[in-house]
């Protein structure tokens, strides 16, 4: 039989000449040398190596997890009270504290316990009294004086604050009957400013005030707010935000020409650089009711009831004629209905005058519908 030679299957083979030949792992060199042969053990070991490896990490991360997510919370840990601002400030009922108290821990004690069960929650102290005095370490005014007063450190705070209580930090702004000689910035009577003014006779004991527009005053001013604010205190009451009153024969002059004098624009912007002082901490501008409703030209220029302070807290006192509680009512929700269309002062709090003939009234208050409030005696 005649062999076929139109089959088309080519087999596949190798000749001397051939570079590879076929294997049962593919094709592979013909001249494979020692070298590289241990070259891939090398290889192949490693990456076994590297899988072990990369599991282990795996395992290790995935146990760390697992522990961490499991882990108890330490009941121990204390986690520090969030610093107060405006947005956060909530209910504030405050009641006056007396300076001389706080030398005597077992009275400072009793009082907080008693503010307690009256229903509040902040306390009002004078870091810068009516008279001009600091009641704290200063660095601003380092003077001596007679007046006896507590002073006022970092920890009487803890321990007012460890209660759970609030500390709104009351400052005199223009009333000061001590810095003006310190400073150089009294009210005048004349224009030449050679005679100083006073708010009343000398025989009645007439005090000088700082004069609001005076640069030295607005810096020291703030610069108190600024100190008092490290100490740690939660809120500024600002109190005497205002031009003094003339007296018969005797008018305050501030400049040439006061009759160009805007008062209002002076106390507006002196608010603003306190507001900028504050660190933060919101501030709370008191004021006699009038301030808020009306004004007076020669007090504040107008009014203040819309400025750069955060709260404004207008001054009430029973008004004799009627229920005192329902007129704290009556004007915190009309007042508060009127700050929801200012810019800046978006709040009110009543500054109330306490009626020491009722007894009750603690009890009164708390229940009314004024959230928040201030007491003063």
């Amino acid at each position: 039989m005649a062999k076929n030679d139109n089959n088309q299957r080519h087999l596949k083979g190798y000749y001397r000449f051939s570079k590879k030949y076929p294997s049962r792992r593919g094709e592979r060199p013909i001249h494979e040398s020692r070298k590289a042969k241990k070259r891939e053990r090398i290889r192949t070991a490693l990456f076994c190596v590297f899988l072990c490896c990369l599991f282990a990490g795996i395992f290790i991360f995935a146990k760390f997890c697992y522990n961490l997510s499991t882990r108890p919370l330490d009941d121990n840990v204390i986690e520090e009270a969030p610093t107060i601002t405006a947005d956060n400030l909530g209910t504030v009922r405050a009641t006056y504290l007396q300076n001389d108290i706080l030398d005597d821990i077992g009275k400072l004690n009793e009082f907080l316990d008693t503010a307690k069960e009256n229903g509040f929650n902040s306390v009002l102290l004078d870091f810068k009294t009516q008279k001009g005095i600091l009641t704290y370490s200063s660095t601003l005014m380092p003077y001596s004086d007679d007046e006896d007063y507590v002073e006022i450190d970092v920890s009487i705070i803890e321990r007012i604050k460890l209660e759970g209580f609030l500390i709104l930090g009351r400052i005199y702004c223009f009333e000061d009957t001590v810095a003006p000689q310190r400073l150089n910035a009294y009210v005048f009577e004349n224009a030449e400013k050679t005679r100083i003014w006073f708010d009343d006779s000398a025989i009645t004991g007439g005090r000088v005030w700082l004069d609001p527009t005076n640069s030295k005053s607005v810096k020291y001013l703030t610069s108190v707010i600024n100190e008092v604010t490290e100490l740690g205190v939660d809120c500024i009451y600002l109190d005497s935000v205002q031009f003094p009153e003339s007296r018969a024969g005797a008018v305050p002059v501030y400049t040439k020409d006061d009759a160009t004098l805007n008062r209002n624009l002076v106390l507006m912007q002196f608010i603003e650089k306190a507001v900028a002082s504050a660190n933060g901490r919101p501030v709370i501008l008191g004021c006699p009711i009038e301030c808020t409703d009306g004004g007076n030209t020669e007090k504040w220029g107008g009014t203040l009831f819309d400025s750069a302070a955060h709260i404004c807290s207008p001054f009430l006192e029973n008004p004799g004629n009627s229920d005192f509680i329902s007129y704290i009512e009556n004007t915190y929700i009309v007042l508060n209905n009127k700050a929801q269309n200012n810019f800046s002062t978006v709040k009110v709090i009543p500054t109330i005058k306490f009626p020491v003939e009722n007894l009750d009234f603690y009890e009164k208050i708390s229940s009314s519908k004024a959230e928040s409030y201030i007491i003063l005696p």
